[in-house]
């Protein structure tokens, strides 16, 4: 499986990188942590993050991750997403980004992921 990308508030990773594993409000409400592939990580961040600040991405390497991962559409539409059904172990991020937002203020993927 390809690597995986997560959009975080940057605060939710620095707890994350204190207590050695990152887990996030969808994971108490829905039982899985949303999660993309990097194709998918614009469309995301306009989706559901839109206006917002202060947010990082992350990669996390599947084959680190202790727990079940599937890739699945549960909202109806055709796309396919990862969803990660535990906690992601600190150990399988691979990095941080934290230059994710353009002059103006959009957020964008950072230059090194734009031409993967």
């Amino acid at each position: 499986m390809e690597m995986l990308y997560r959009i975080a508030p940057k605060t939710d990773v620095q707890i994350a990188t204190v207590q050695g594993w990152f887990e996030s409000s969808d994971l108490a409400a829905e039982g899985f942590i949303h999660c993309s592939f990097l194709h998918q990580v614009m469309g995301v961040s306009r989706r559901h993050y839109a206006g917002q600040q202060g947010l990082v991405l992350f990669s996390i390497d599947p084959t680190a991750v202790n727990c079940e991962i599937r890739v699945e559409n549960l909202s109806g539409g055709k796309e396919l997403y990862p969803h990660i059904y535990g906690r992601v172990p600190w150990a399988a991020v691979g990095k941080v980004y934290q230059d994710t937002y353009n002059a103006a203020g959009v957020f964008e993927l950072p230059l090194e992921l734009r031409s993967m």
